[in-house]
């Protein structure tokens, strides 16, 4: 078992990551249990192939994962390499950008889910994109390695991780009136981690589908969606922009 302590906002938070059979590991976060699925097939193909350099794949056949990409051309030796590293234990959702490319400081790199958030992970500074760790579908740990920078000439050094923007979605159009729920009644909706609001794209008595975005809040500096877990209908909110929220606080309630 590997236990993590740190605080966020005068926060603490502690985290537990046990190792169970079959590739799985149970994570804990202050009581919270989140079970993660590790691919340890493919974590060690990804190692094999970071041993050699390998050309960037022009095109890919569907329903095969790109090798890792790696720098052809070493950088000079006077370059600046700067480690980009998971701050969480997740799963990779995509990789946006490539071995080679120029990217500029806030600049989206990849995208990784955490604890059912989408989080978008961005470059710390300008500068090359000189190695990449992981592919889409790979599950990481925390202080897991996901891609280097290596640091332009001209580009000052980054003073602390800053999360991309992320686009929000515009409120879906309101659809035919719906009754609205009986006060007092429907599910709760916790947040996962404590943050603060930024946006709520929902009105009480709104008809909501599994996976729509019902508000945004920051957290660790990443701005992440709330979905939908499921069809219903919104029956309060607890929660305006700008509010914080703590572990497990009412978001809203759902029917």
């Amino acid at each position: 078992m590997k236990k993590f302590k740190f605080a966020i906002d005068n926060n603490p938070f502690e985290v537990s990551v046990t190792e169970l059979e079959n590739g799985q590991i149970d994570v804990e976060v202050n009581g919270s249990h989140y079970a993660v699925t590790i691919d340890r097939e493919g974590t060690k193909a990804a190692n094999q192939t970071v041993s050699a350099p390998v050309k960037p794949v022009a095109s890919k056949a569907p329903g095969k994962v790109a090798p890792i990409q790696q720098s052809t051309t070493p950088a000079a030796a006077s370059a600046e390499v700067k480690t980009v590293k998971s701050q969480l234990p997740g799963s990779i959702i995509k990789v946006v950008a490539e071995v080679g490319q120029v990217v500029k400081r806030g600049e989206t790199v990849m995208t990784i889910e955490s604890m059912k958030m989408e989080n978008s992970i961005a470059a710390e500074c300008d500068g090359t994109i000189s190695k990449i760790y992981v592919e889409a579908g790979k599950s990481v740990l925390q202080d897991d390695k996901l891609f280097d920078i290596t640091l332009s000439a001209e580009a000052p050094k980054a003073e602390a991780p800053k999360a991309a923007p992320v686009a929000v979605p515009a409120p879906t159009p309101a659809p035919a009136p719906v009754a609205k729920p009986a006060a007092g009644s429907g599910s709760p909706m916790k947040s996962p981690l404590p943050g603060s609001i930024i946006k709520v794209l929902v009105t009480e008595g709104q008809a909501v589908k599994r996976g729509e975005t019902l508000l945004t809040m920051e957290s660790m500096k990443m701005e992440n969606e709330i979905k939908a877990e499921k069809d219903g209908v919104i029956v309060s909110i607890a929660v305006a922009p700008g509010q914080n929220v703590m572990q497990d606080d009412t978001l809203l309630m759902m029917a």
